[in-house]
């Protein structure tokens, strides 16, 4: 996805799971990406980069972090009407995960669709392989995440 196909407004996944919302700078000329939660803010460079930003409340400045320098406008896909569930759901699997599985969460996003699992399968092991291949494949990650709920 190039910069200049992004919608003023629209809610996009970052990286698959973090909610943003788009908004056109003028100042700057620069794409804004905006996490509700978190408060925290992606510009949008002119070579398709997410730079991450973070408001220093104390000082009244935005300060630039060097994560995640590794993103760019394609780790971004428009979010469905599920989207906004996403973290909410994600928090609830979580500590599930936390309480009753000593931690561990698989999401997994295969060539088919995703799979999820609470626990650890070996993947060096044949039986581990197998379970994750008996694992149903969902279309969408909320969909996934929704079966372990």
């Amino acid at each position: 996805m190039e910069t200049t196909q992004l919608k003023e407004g629209q809610i996009y996944l970052l990286d698959g799971s973090m909610l943003v919302e788009a908004s056109f700078n003028d100042n700057t000329g620069l794409w804004q990406l905006h996490e509700p939660e978190d408060r925290s803010s992606w510009l949008v460079s002119p070579n398709g980069k997410l730079l991450g930003m973070q408001f220093d409340v104390a000082r009244d400045v935005w300060l630039l972090e060097p994560e995640p320098d590794v993103w760019t406008t394609g780790n971004l896909a428009e979010a469905d009407k599920n989207a906004p569930r996403l973290p909410k759901l994600l928090r609830q699997i979580e500590q599930v995960a936390e309480e009753q599985h000593g931690g561990q969460l698989v999401l997994m996003h295969v060539s088919t669709g995703w799979k999820a699992m609470f626990g650890s399968p070996n993947l060096d092991s044949a039986e581990g392989q197998h379970e994750v291949q008996k694992l149903k494949t969902y279309e969408t990650l909320y969909e996934a995440i929704q079966s372990l709920l």
